[in-house]
């Protein structure tokens, strides 16, 4: 990660640049924060990923006697240094103050309501309110004092969470390259400016009544959102090596904000509007080409109840029945076989393969409300997340092992690789289907990025993968599904199955269409972000002529679709949807109702924006049954049918 701080010869830039030698800090000289165009100038010429702000005027005197200073530094500056990382998509750290709480009472959390207590802290409270409107922002707020205590007396009844920079400074250090976003206390544990002062020097102990000092009695913080991260409790981590090959050559190139978990609905609006946020943005490794997440979610969080439904979707049901026609025709599978699939959701995919084959299935998924439906219709399952461990259970077993829109999903494939090989007959295949990094490009597709969705794959780092792990790619076929959809067939590397030559044709395509290099996906997210503008300004230019609009679908595509445009219950008046886990439930970060599809009967919107646009076709046949308004397809282009 390319690092660049502002205010690089303070005290807290001091300590960072001691840290990592390869920040970057420009002087005052070359770049001045005042200056709009130096800004500019220095970030088009460092391309740094996450810039810090420690720039600031904090003297109490000068600020008294010198407030265009102030203004123009802790406040424009700010707001400069904030404009610039959010046109180019830049994380922001912004270093606040633990002042701009009251600092009567101690123990404040980062919800609590803010007094700033002086014109320091106001003009602090000034640059936080630029820094919160950049996407991917973290506003730290602390305190910290030089590496010596210069003074003879410290107050022994004023209380912080204070420490000396050079304390601090690792951790500050470490909450900006994390993916925690928003607002973040930062301190160490509550002691008095005594206790403090006395850790390096000694001092006198003074209570503040016995002086004129004009100082508040505790700002001490609730420190309780660092320690769950620190403590292994937050649900995210950032991602800094690529998943594949390991390098940390990974080049950000689209950015969509901050969003909230596509599948994890709240009971009321509110809830559904304040969900955490997490920063969506997908990188490029430079060595094997995969595409990936920066911010990892615990699993367990993401999949241990699930709401998709696999069983609802015709278009996938008759997908399914024609993979088992073709893999038993191809691979001469019969009643005998074994066939494990992994995150198999509702059984959809094992049900169609036994009614051709009648061979035995197991379907392995994490999301127990789905394998108890699997249950219920015949098709055993177990409740757990794939790995060595269950592989094991099955060594040498597996006559075909089939992975259907979960590889994307996993952040440890090469674990998840090893486990197929394990559970593999010598000659058994392992076929995944993923949705298409081409296509993804190609039509503009970037609502399928939600934080499920951990990679997004060509052929060419699969290959490298299984090269990797003793496997190798023997087929691949493609398909119009979920917005265009590959299937990789891989086998054991010493197997006698042979490699097709569609794999040699489709890799090749892929390099010459320049997937293999960084510069095919920039400038992409600026047609993104296009795309994104226009879908919600015309949605509400059709608003303010007085129609009615609603959402089918609460997919997690739709949820990405709709947060990173901005619309909410202003625009939308609810979300239709087949699934009944979803109905009743409102949809994250929007606050969107979701109900049941009849309610298009009664509530008649003028127009319906289908957010599962990948199953357009099906959902538009089954909705004029009952509906005869206009349909809005948002992807790849604004369309009204």
């Amino acid at each position: 990660m390319k690092i660049l701080i502002f205010g690089g010869s303070g005290s807290l830039g001091t300590e960072l640049r001691k840290l990592n030698a390869e920040i970057i800090a420009p002087t005052r000289q070359e770049c001045n924060i005042i200056d709009l165009s130096d800004i500019q100038d220095t970030l088009s010429k460092y391309e740094p990923d996450l810039v810090i702000n420690c720039a600031a005027v904090i003297d109490n005197r000068t600020i008294e006697l010198n407030s265009q200073k102030t203004i123009a530094v802790n406040i424009i500056g700010s707001a400069n240094v904030s404009l610039c990382c959010s046109i180019g998509s830049i994380r922001y750290v912004y270093i606040s103050t633990d002042y701009v709480y009251k600092g009567d009472r101690g123990n404040y959390k980062e919800t609590d309501e803010i007094l700033p207590f002086n014109k320091y802290a106001w003009s602090k409270l000034g640059g936080e309110c630029s820094a919160i409107q950049v996407k991917n922002h973290l506003i730290i707020r602390t305190s910290f004092g030089k590496s010596d205590f210069n003074y003879k007396q410290a107050f022994s009844d004023k209380w912080a969470s204070k420490d000396y920079v050079d304390v601090i400074a690792p951790l500050i250090l470490e909450a900006s390259i994390s993916p925690i976003t928003g607002i973040l206390n930062l301190g160490t544990e509550r002691k008095t400016l005594y206790d403090y002062a006395s850790q390096r020097t000694e001092v006198e102990g003074i209570r503040i009544q016995d002086t004129n000092h004009f100082t508040p009695y505790d700002t001490s913080l609730n420190l309780q959102r660092w320690m769950d991260y620190k403590g292994l409790k937050s649900v995210a981590k950032a991602h800094i090596k690529c998943r594949c090959c390991a390098s940390s050559d990974l080049h950000t190139y689209l950015d969509l904000g901050l969003i909230p978990m596509a599948n994890n609905l709240e009971n009321t609006s509110l809830g559904a509007r304040n969900k955490d946020r997490f920063p969506l943005q997908v990188m490029f490794c430079s060595d094997c080409g995969l595409s990936q997440l920066s911010v990892v979610i615990d699993p367990e969080t993401l999949f241990s109840y699930y709401t998709y439904r696999s069983g609802v979707n015709k278009g996938y049901i008759a997908h399914c029945w024609n993979m088992a026609c073709s893999l038993n025709l191809k691979y001469k599978l019969d009643k005998d076989s074994f066939h494990i699939d992994i995150a198999g959701n509702d059984g959809t995919l094992l049900k169609e393969f036994k009614s051709l084959l009648m061979h035995k299935v197991l379907n392995i998924d994490p999301a127990s409300n789905l394998t108890a439906i699997a249950e219920s219709q015949g098709i055993e399952s177990i409740s757990d997340f794939w790995g060595i461990d269950i592989a094991k259970k099955y060594e040498g077993k597996a006559d075909l092992i089939t992975a259907t829109n979960v590889f994307a999903h996993l952040d440890d494939i090469h674990s998840f690789i090893k486990g197929c090989r394990i559970a593999l007959k010598d000659e058994g295949i392992l076929v995944i289907e993923n949705p298409y990094l081409v296509d993804f490009i190609e039509n503009m597709e970037f609502d399928t990025v939600y934080f499920e969705h951990v990679t997004y794959w060509s052929l060419r780092p699969m290959m490298f993968l299984a090269h990797t792990l003793g496997m190798k790619v023997i087929d691949v076929n493609h398909f119009k599904i979920h917005g265009g959809t590959m299937r990789y067939t891989l086998a054991r590397k010493e197997s006698n199955h042979e490699v097709s030559e569609s794999v040699h044709e489709i890799c090749q395509k892929e390099l010459e269409s320049g997937y293999n290099k960084l510069e095919k996906y920039l400038g992409w997210s600026g047609q993104v972000d296009k795309l994104s503008s226009d879908f919600a300004s015309k949605l509400l230019d059709l608003k303010k002529q007085g129609f009615k609009i609603a959402g089918f679908a609460a997919s997690a595509k739709g949820n990405t679709l709709l947060n990173y445009a901005g619309i909410n219950t202003d625009i939308m008046d609810f979300i239709a949807d087949e699934t009944p886990e979803k109905i009743g439930k409102f949809s994250p970060g929007t606050g969107i109702p979701i109900v049941n599809k009849y309610e298009i009967e009664k509530q008649k919107p003028d127009y319906i924006v289908i957010l599962s646009w990948n199953f357009k076709d099906e959902i538009i046949a089954k909705l004029n049954k009952i509906y005869s308004g206009k349909y809005i397809i948002p992807i790849p282009s604004f369309e009204i049918i």
